[in-house]
């Protein structure tokens, strides 16, 4: 995928973006998060909620490493096993999910359980 059209999707809606992202994901079986010294990287959402950003694929966390994350490095996690362990950690935590998040915090702001019922779902497909 070019530069180009990850910044294409970067600016779609959030209804469009959101719906790209289940549908690579499921696509795929993974997802993609950043990872830097102190362990993966989380963030606050808008509304100030702890949310650990997440891409549908390699070339969306390669670019905000690129532009936002310099000390970071994108690392792909597998679908079932985000779904299995890691959602239940992140719903302990109070961790959200952020889809198509940034370093401003901005992206689609999930529940984990809500998250995971949307994967389900598009899984079942």
């Amino acid at each position: 995928m070019y530069y180009s059209e990850v910044e294409e999707i970067f600016c779609l809606t959030k209804d469009r973006k959101y719906k790209y992202f289940f549908d690579r994901v499921a696509e795929t079986e993974q997802i993609w998060g950043l990872k830097n010294k102190n362990g993966w990287v989380t963030i606050k959402d808008e509304n100030n909620n702890i949310a650990m950003p997440i891409w549908p694929g390699f070339e969306f966390a390669k670019y905000c490493k690129e532009n936002q994350w310099k000390e970071a490095n994108p690392e792909g996690i597998d679908l079932f096993e985000f779904m299995e362990y890691w959602l239940q950690g992140m719903k302990r935590d109070g961790c959200r999910v952020l889809v198509f998040g940034d370093s401003e915090g901005r992206g689609i702001s999930i529940d984990s359980e809500e998250f995971k019922k949307e994967l389900e779902k598009k899984l079942a497909q």
